[in-house]
């Protein structure tokens, strides 16, 4: 990998519920986004290891969990596709995966320091590998850990991820809430990017009626919803889960690999939407500041 610095976006993907396609989410749009010449690293930091599994890697590489301790520089416990390892990742896909013993990261961390905070942890991390990367995806458990806490207190956008049913739908809600605890709490940059419709049935008309009640309300709390783009249900995606692989290298010409293409595109759509509305906001706002130094000299 070169020295070139490059803006990286940081984006976490998650849900306090579990079964909703994150992990799969986040490894197909991350193949996806490769594909495009987007490089990728996905930080894998959930105990249940669903991102290293998802891309055929046992659970014996050091990763995540001697990062957020700061035991290993983070560049060093990298995966990357290599024929002597016997690592195939995606285009462009890089992986810091997790072992199980990240479930005990928080116990560890506070036997070493009694009195700092193990959510923190990410943040320096992060900062050791922005430049490096277009995107970094934060993959995190469907629970409060602190690595999932540190993933909404480092990221800079989120996207949710969620079935087309009522349940899932109506847990959005509590994740909206997260969000905002979070803004509150020192992370007044997280955006919510999006939300991901998955394994969507085509043979019914629930899911364009959650789609439009998800981009209500959430607009109406002043976030951007639903992308246009959902994921239907699929064996393809369990077949490539079974190899430990992505649809991208096990059937690249599959509609559902052609949905994470259309996904990847909208998420790159709305990324340079709302920073062109800020330059412009940069620029109606700087010549009155210049106006000011001059009545002022």
């Amino acid at each position: 990998m070169d020295n070139t610095k490059i803006h990286t976006e940081i984006i976490a993907i998650g849900n306090q519920k579990g079964g909703v396609g994150k992990t799969s989410n986040t490894l197909h749009l991350a193949a996806a986004l490769g594909e495009l010449g987007k490089k990728t690293l996905v930080i894998d930091l959930d105990g249940n290891c669903g991102a290293t599994r998802g891309l055929g890697l046992g659970t014996d590489w050091l990763g995540t969990f001697e990062a957020l301790l700061g035991d290993q520089e983070p560049e060093d416990l990298i995966v990357r596709t290599d024929p002597v390892e016997g690592t195939d990742l995606p285009k462009n896909v890089d992986l810091l995966p997790a072992r199980r013993n990240l479930e005990q990261f928080e116990d560890e961390y506070r036997r070493r320091n009694k009195f700092a905070e193990p959510s923190s942890t990410l943040g320096p991390v992060l900062g050791k590998l922005k430049g490096k990367y277009d995107f970094i995806f934060l993959d995190t458990a469907p629970n409060a850990s602190a690595p999932t806490v540190a993933s909404y207190r480092s990221a800079d956008w989120f996207i949710l991820s969620t079935e087309a049913s009522k349940l899932s739908v109506d847990g959005l809600t509590d994740a909206l809430t997260d969000i905002q605890a979070v803004r509150e709490a020192g992370n007044a940059g997280l955006r919510l990017l999006g939300v991901i419709m998955c394994k969507v049935d085509t043979r019914t008309r629930i899911a364009s009626n959650y789609t439009e009640r998800i981009r209500r309300d959430f607009a109406a709390a002043g976030e951007m919803g639903a992308f246009e783009t959902y994921i239907t249900r699929a064996t393809a995606i369990e077949l490539a889960q079974e190899e430990g692989k992505t649809v991208f290298q096990t059937e690249p010409a599959h509609k559902v690999a052609e949905q994470y293409r259309a996904l990847a595109r909208e998420v790159l759509a709305r990324l340079q939407s709302v920073r062109s509305s800020e330059a412009v906001a940069e620029v109606e706002i700087k010549p009155h500041g210049e106006m000011m130094e001059a009545a002022d000299a």
